[in-house]
């Protein structure tokens, strides 16, 4: 393994940490307590929080493409401008930052609210029943819109991607947060329900983890389909 490649997978992982990290730390922030219970989140602080910790991250971490998001990496690859080889490595090194960044917030906060409402603070797979068919929607949807603006940015680098990027996502936080939690990235998902499993008390549910997978996954394929017919740049991708 070259140094190159060593930087991207490196960059990947703790960028991915550090928007993981900064994210759940705005949210726990945001986070309303009453006798070590969760009663209540600021929404739009929540949302501006996730927005500024992927643009952050992005900035910073640009090694690896500034994609700290499986879907990201995969819908880029899928448009032909990130090559299918690396994605394997890439997604990884998304889930292995995405887990330290939720361990890292959940310990932190841990002590001062206690393991469970920590962990309640930084998970989100909350739907079930009827909800989870809008829960799939609204991620596939959300998810469409982020890799829209991705491929529109993506590429280009420097402060409009990450900016961009991460305006988008706060908007996905923002509108679908009361359903899903705004998640529109496995890494992310995958983290907060590990530490909350890690927490127990029962607040991990690995039950729904499919819509993080199946919805994003559709909205990849549709942004991927979609986005030739409403875009200027050419249909064919080195």
């Amino acid at each position: 393994m070259n140094n190159t490649v060593v930087s991207r997978l490196g960059a990947e992982a703790l960028g991915t940490l550090f928007f993981v990290f900064l994210g759940a730390m705005a949210t726990v922030a945001a986070t309303q307590m009453a006798e070590g219970q969760v009663v209540g989140v600021d929404a739009l602080t929540t949302a501006l929080g996730w927005a500024l910790a992927l643009a952050v991250a992005v900035w910073i971490f640009s090694a690896g493409g500034g994609h700290l998001n499986p879907f990201v990496t995969i819908g880029l690859a899928l448009r032909g401008r990130f090559g299918w080889a690396a994605v394997p490595g890439q997604v990884v090194a998304q889930l292995v930052g995405g887990l330290l960044g939720a361990l890292l917030a959940w310990w932190l906060y841990s002590s001062s609210l206690g393991d469970a409402a920590a962990a309640e603070a930084v998970t989100h797979t909350t739907a079930e029943g009827n909800e989870l068919l809008g829960a799939l929607a609204a991620e596939a949807l959300l998810t469409l819109v982020l890799l829209a603006v991705v491929f529109q940015l993506g590429g280009r680098g420097g402060w409009r991607y990450g900016l961009g990027y991460g305006l988008t996502y706060g908007l996905g936080v923002l509108t679908i947060g009361a359903l899903t939690g705004g998640s529109l990235n496995f890494a992310r998902t995958f983290g907060a329900e590990l530490s909350a499993s890690i927490a127990g008390g029962g607040l991990a549910d690995w039950g729904n983890i499919w819509v993080y997978l199946v919805g994003p996954g559709v909205g990849v394929v549709l942004a991927w389909l979609a986005y030739p017919l409403v875009s200027s740049e050419p249909s064919s991708e080195a």
